[in-house]
């Protein structure tokens, strides 16, 4: 049972990055805001819910599964999620597609979509909705609707408010059983659903204690209609009572209850506005203890949902005793960014004084929208000036403006005060730099405080050795991964770059508690791309390996985001034989420099590197661009010996498309211990040859 939160400076940038790493049990929070293109499917038993605030699902293009924001095919808990703006060509486009399991939502928001929830997940499956808000849902087709249940056990609304449906039912359900309760139902003065409730094919149905209004503009004159469309499920009942029932349509055929079937219905202890008693009841019922009402009482329209939870807690570093460090500053760095989104979110990176700042990060907030998101940075610098660095390393161009994807830095603040030219525009892969500056700080008067000598506690070791090797196919950058063992994620997200389609494998290793016996290992894919007809990331698991025995079997192809589970064995590990201590044996660093350039294209240039034959590592990408001048030096220390060495720069990931783009790589240079290689540089590796050996020597380093 593992909580994974989302949003800024949290574990995930994106939600589906994180419904993608869960497990059953799992909770994953997320921080109020909003989440553009945010589009995932949840196959796991989880519990998605907003903190501090509504955490808002917002959809400006078509989700790649033309169905949904969500796609729903386990059983899940929603809570303060607000869905808006889902549209597919087939005008079903939903917050929510509920294909399978028992879906609970609670203190949830859809509005603006073509259907606010649509779906039906078999025979057994149930929708439960309490203090819920529906609004404004449907393509104005009377095909699509604020609520949309189809053939399930079970549907279940209470406390929920459904109002102004575009041309669609306010609520309609197939399900066997239908409840509705403790209500707000309302087209209001200027709304133009239908039917306020459709149960076309009937089911055991009670509607209780809600304020159910027929607008003016009302496309069908019956509020409540049941079995009008035949296929009536056996054993239907409709059981309406304790509701307040407005009729503001000017209709001769306006009706509170239209009964379309010979089923039982019971319509009892109901107010009463805007019809006579004669039109009270279509079709056959029981009708009792009605009052007409001889004025309409005003409408309800304050949203039903409850306090969201509170924001996530600071994280706390415990503060030392004694702290006197006058020349140091401990400050915030917030940048604000924004980005222009095309298949994908726009990624970066942030430096100060050269050295980078965690990970890659994610802006999802809307340029054009006038968005802005802030990054935050709790940092020490000494007195004095300091550099920082946004470095934009996902650049994507489709060729127009529309189909581009852009970063923009929209200013930075250091404690509290605007920092001057800290704005850029970066419309491809590059650094934006700032300067700011730190003043000193006066040390605070401590007093020594004497505290007990601490005793560490334990840390368990871990019991076994976990190798995983993976690869991949890139498109737009490479595929991302997370690993755990039984439900325990070992590290962050990692990226593979060994292509599949050369037969290549890379191996990741991890320290992992492997006791003898059975384990769950699941690897899970983050960063899924398709473009049909163009390009598609993917991830292959070729092998993994428990305390140095191959597990059969362990093998799969992941085409979309998700996760792979394999049950592994673990045998014994040995104890370690003891090892006599070495006599210390000098050790020669030589250091070999490397400087690259690159003309990026739907990503970054990539290399590996050898001397002598002999490998200088793993692939690396290139982020310095060629046509500005930048140059980007790759240092490698090793005992290389004295003499000549022949170094062999391979470029690994070539692409052009005529008249589009072409990624090239540039060899400006190498280094080693100082001594600048025999071979010229400047040669440039492309569209026909991927490989340069150059002669480089010098006497090794002292």
């Amino acid at each position: 049972m593992t909580v994974l939160t989302v949003g800024s400076s949290q574990q995930f940038a994106r939600i589906a990055d994180a419904i993608a790493a869960s497990h059953d049990g799992d909770t994953v929070q997320i921080q109020a805001g909003t989440y553009l293109n945010d589009f995932a499917t949840v196959n796991t038993k989880i519990t998605i819910q907003g903190v501090g605030g509504m955490a808002h699902l917002l959809a400006t293009v078509s989700p790649p599964d033309g169905k949904a924001i969500l796609t729903v095919n386990a059983s899940v808990t929603m809570d303060h999620l607000e869905f808006s703006g889902a549209a597919v060509a087939d005008a079903n486009g939903a917050g929510i597609r509920y294909q399978g399991g028992d879906l609970t939502v609670t203190n949830c928001y859809f509005h603006d979509n073509q259907d606010g929830i649509l779906g039906g997940g078999g025979a057994t499956g149930s929708v439960t909705i309490r203090n819920s808000e529906f609004s404004h849902n449907g393509a104005g087709d009377g095909y699509s609707h604020n609520l949309y249940i189809g053939d399930v056990a079970s549907l279940v609304v209470d406390g929920s408010y459904f109002h102004d449906s575009v041309v669609g039912h306010e609520i309609k359900s197939r399900a066997e059983s239908t409840t509705i309760t403790n209500s707000r139902i309302q087209d209001g003065p200027t709304g133009t659903g239908s039917y306020s409730i459709d149960v076309p094919n009937g089911g055991k149905v009670v509607i209780q204690g809600n304020v159910i209004q027929q607008g003016p503009n009302s496309q069908n004159p019956a509020i409540i209609a049941f079995g009008e469309e035949g296929n009536v499920h056996a054993g239907s009942s409709l059981t309406v009572t304790g509701n307040t029932i407005l009729n503001d349509l000017a209709s001769p055929s306006a009706s509170a209850v239209w009964n379309a079937t010979n089923a039982a219905a019971s319509v009892t202890d109901n107010a009463i506005y805007g019809l006579p008693a004669g039109q009270v009841v279509r079709g056959s019922a029981t009708v009792s203890g009605t009052t007409m009402l001889t004025s309409e009482p005003a409408l309800v329209t304050s949203s039903p949902w409850t306090t969201a939870p509170a924001a996530f807690p600071a994280l706390l570093t415990p503060t030392p005793a004694l702290v006197s460090v006058p020349a140091l500053s401990a400050s915030r760095l917030v940048l604000s960014l924004s980005e222009d989104a095309w298949q994908g979110d726009a990624q970066f990176t942030i430096s100060i004084d050269g050295q980078q700042v965690g990970g890659v990060r994610t802006a999802t907030a809307s340029h054009a929208a006038g968005q802005s998101q802030a990054f935050a940075i709790d940092t020490t610098l000494s007195a004095g000036t300091h550099q920082v660095g946004v470095a934009f390393v996902n650049d994507a161009w489709g060729g127009t403006a529309s189909t581009d994807r852009n970063l923009f830095l929209n200013g930075a603040t250091y404690n509290g005060q605007s920092v001057g030219g800290s704005t850029a525009t970066l419309l491809s892969n590059g650094t934006a730099s700032f300067s700011l500056t730190a003043a000193d700080q006066a040390a605070p008067v401590t007093s020594p405080v004497t505290l007990p000598t601490p005793v560490p506690t334990p840390v368990p070791t871990p019991t076994g050795s976990l190798v995983v090797r993976l690869s991949e196919d890139a498109y737009q950058g490479d595929a991302q991964f997370t690993v755990s063992v039984d439900g325990k994620t070992l590290g962050g997200a990692q990226s593979v770059t060994a292509l599949h389609g050369a037969g290549a494998s890379q191996a990741f290793s991890f320290a992992a508690d492997l006791a003898a016996g059975a384990h769950q290992v699941s690897i899970s894919f983050l960063n899924d791309l398709w473009n049909p007809g163009v390009g598609d990331r993917n991830l292959y698991v070729d092998g993994i390996t428990v305390n140095g025995t191959t597990a059969p079997g362990a093998t799969a192809a992941l085409y979309s985001a998700g996760r792979s589970d394999f049950t592994v064995t673990a045998a014994s590990v040995a104890a370690p034989t003891p090892v006599p201590t070495p006599t210390p044996v000098p050790i020669t660093a030589d250091t070999l420099v490397l400087r690259l350039s690159e003309d990026a294209y739907q990503g970054d240039a990539q290399f590996t590197a050898t001397l002598d034959g002999k490998s200088l590592g793993a692939a690396q990408s290139v982020t310095a661009l060629h046509g500005v001048g930048a140059s980007q030096a790759f240092t490698f220390t090793g005992s290389f010996g004295p003499g000549m060495h022949d170094l062999a720069v391979a470029f690994t990931n070539d692409k052009w498309d005529p008249g589009v783009g072409d990624r090239n790589l540039y060899v400006i240079g190498a280094t080693l211990n100082g001594t600048v290689s025999s071979s010229p540089g400047g040669f440039v590796l492309g569209d026909t040859d991927h490989s340069l050996h150059m002669l480089i020597g010098a006497a090794s380093a002292a």
